[in-house]
């Protein structure tokens, strides 16, 4: 009697096993694979990637920027010391603001697999006081923003920058694109499919 109050799944495999002792299998839910692509902006925006990552109490993030045609720009990765994670990726999107302000690109989308950091665009209140001032500075650079999230998959690059990120002093900009981000450049120009398991 107590093996049809159970609450736990089985194997597929132990299902004869199960009925013999007249207890009713319970089978695990299967979720769906999600297929993730990366998708280009219209013209005239500018998609920017950003991921933040800590490794012990160590912040860091990885921006990368990407016209309407997917063509690689320029990225940076950046070494933040001691900090949050969520911090890490609201000072990602204060890096890809100034940087795209600097450059002259007044329209960018940024992406990130962040919902409660890209909150801020929305409730400014939850940026970290000690980087607030820096956000209204930021916003008032003449930059059209669109923020979108997007899964872990679909950002991959990103987070590998985040963790070249742990390697470097300050902020690294690079003009060309690393070579542990190759395939995963070519795998987006190409629309090639992600798969978020669940």
């Amino acid at each position: 009697m107590s093996g049809n109050l159970s609450v736990g799944h089985c194997l597929q495999t132990d299902v004869l096993l199960i009925g013999s002792l007249f207890v009713s299998a319970h089978h695990r839910c299967i979720k769906d694979i999600i297929v993730v692509h990366w998708k280009a902006p219209s013209p005239p925006w500018l998609k920017v990637n950003t991921y933040g990552s800590v490794v012990g109490n160590h912040a860091t993030c990885g921006v990368l920027f990407r016209d309407h045609l997917g063509i690689f720009l320029c990225t940076f990765a950046c070494n933040l010391g001691i900090d949050s994670i969520f911090s890490s990726k609201i000072q990602g999107f204060l890096f890809a603001l100034e940087f795209a302000a600097q450059n002259g690109w007044s329209h960018i989308w940024l992406e990130s697999d962040s919902t409660s950091a890209l909150m801020a665009f929305k409730k400014p209140y939850v940026i970290p006081v000690l980087i607030r001032n820096r956000w209204h500075n930021a916003c008032r650079l003449g930059v059209q923003v669109i923020s979108s999230d997007i899964y872990r998959e679909g950002n991959y690059y990103a987070y590998r920058l985040a963790n070249i990120g742990h390697a470097v002093q300050g902020v690294v900009w690079l003009s060309a694109l690393p070579s542990e981000l190759f395939l995963d450049f070519f795998q987006d120009i190409c629309s090639l499919s992600n798969y978020r398991f669940p």
